[in-house]
């Protein structure tokens, strides 16, 4: 083992919410150093008005960094999807460490 290996923090993931929200459609609003994902399912109508709403399930914010970082993860993932590469975690494991 190097010494770099000894000195990398194993990190567990434990996951204090299993469930997931389907999620289509996205609005992004950058504040100063700071980005906000909004995360919907899709348009709906709305019965009463015929109006399409946009519902948002989901609010993740993060810092510009973060924002990179996930950028760089997400690409790398789809990357490794379209080549026919591993396209989920084993063994319990994250797809990707976004502690990069």
């Amino acid at each position: 083992m190097t010494e770099q290996q000894s000195r990398q923090q194993q990190i567990k993931v434990r996951y204090n919410e299993t469930s997931a929200t389907f999620a289509s459609q996205f609005i992004v609003n950058i504040n100063g150093d700071e980005l906000i994902l909004n995360c919907s399912p899709g348009p709906l109508t709305d019965p009463a008005t015929g109006e399409s709403i946009l519902t948002v399930d989901c609010r993740i914010g993060m810092t510009m960094s973060a924002a990179r970082r996930l950028h760089d993860v997400l690409t790398r993932v789809l990357t490794q999807q379209r080549a026919g590469g591993e396209t989920g975690p084993a063994e319990g494991r994250p797809a990707e460490n976004m502690q990069q």
